[in-house]
């Protein structure tokens, strides 16, 4: 059994290096699943500016449009957010699918709209302080 990976691409130290990770990935899969907090409300900025909240739990509809004829369908449902459609070009904002929890959002770049699902609080929460 030894001369088997005497010759081997993938040696014994590689196949336990392989493990560690695979396990240190799960372990930080299940942490981030465990403690992650969902969200309360649904806030939508349109360039820059807050433009409405809902509450997350709350299901409903609501189009978000603009002057220059921009829209994008933002649905809540079963305390999920979503943009169901948009008249952008490329529609990335609609293949996001769904979020939940709190710092999560949906961006749609072409029309300057932040979906963002918030925590506790009324405001984002701060990752971090740079000075």
């Amino acid at each position: 059994m030894k001369h088997m990976f005497d010759y081997a691409i993938i040696r014994k130290k590689d196949w336990m290096l392989l493990v560690f990770l695979l396990a240190a990935a799960a372990l930080l899969a299940l942490c981030l699943a465990l403690f992650a907090r969902t969200g309360e409300r649904v806030t939508v900025y349109v360039d820059g500016r807050q433009q409405e909240v809902h509450a997350l739990q709350e299901d409903g509809t609501f189009l978000i449009q603009d002057g220059a004829g921009n829209e994008n369908l933002v649905v809540i449902e079963n305390g999920t957010v979503r943009v169901e459609e948009a008249n952008c070009p490329d529609r990335l904002c609609v293949r996001q699918g769904r979020i939940s929890r709190s710092g999560e959002s949906i961006i749609c770049l072409p029309h300057r709209v932040v979906v963002a699902v918030e925590g506790r609080g009324g405001e984002r929460e701060t990752d971090a302080v740079v000075h």
